[in-house]
């Protein structure tokens, strides 16, 4: 077995890019997988991967998590020092956020990288999943309106048709159809 981490070949961050967490292991990765992270679906996706996914063995797991720049409203009242704390605040959070992801990761010995992004999460999530060749990128599905997400656009359906890999989208499932999804596999089951 050669002595790789797998991370070789990964581009250097952009000066928009923090790296929160990076760990070497001494086996051979054959596959990324870029798991999205938003505090609205991070851990249905994060779990879903675990559960689902990801193979411990072979696999580095690049988790993301873009915050967007925000804009003040008013634009001819001096509001830098505001503007600079809100920063700051989202910074701590997108870190905090990947953090702890990270650390499950570790724990289970599961090579991975944590990367803080601002900008669009668009484009970030696109840019990123290409500058590290990822195999698949993983996302959760946010529950947006159909007017918010026509003005806005969903940031997974434009991810879906725009990445160069599979994208894997999970979906927050309230308690009611997470217990129809359960007396359905029993259903079938007990068959």
């Amino acid at each position: 077995m050669s002595n790789t981490s797998g991370t070789e070949n990964l581009p250097p961050l952009t000066k928009k890019d923090t790296l929160i967490h990076h760990e070497e292991h001494d086996r051979e990765l054959t596959r990324v997988v870029m798991i999205c992270l938003d505090p609205v679906s991070a851990q249905v996706t994060f779990d879903w991967a675990l559960d689902n996914f990801i193979a411990p063995q072979k696999d580095l797991v690049v988790l993301v998590h873009v915050r967007q720049i925000d804009i003040p409203v008013a634009p001819y009242i001096n509001t830098s020092s505001y503007m600079d704390d809100m920063a700051e605040e989202r910074r701590q959070e997108s870190h905090n956020l990947l953090r702890y992801y990270a650390t499950d990761l570790h724990k289970r010995k599961i090579a991975c990288k944590a990367i803080s992004m601002v900008g669009d999460p668009k484009s970030e999530l696109l840019r990123k999943s290409k500058e590290i060749k990822a195999d698949v990128v993983l996302m959760g599905a946010r529950k947006m309106g159909a007017i918010k997400r026509t003005i806005l656009g969903s940031v997974s359906d434009y991810v879906i048709h725009n990445a160069p890999c599979t994208v894997i989208v999970t979906k927050l499932l309230d308690a009611e159809h997470s217990e129809e999804r359960r007396k359905s596999i029993q259903a079938l089951t007990s068959q």
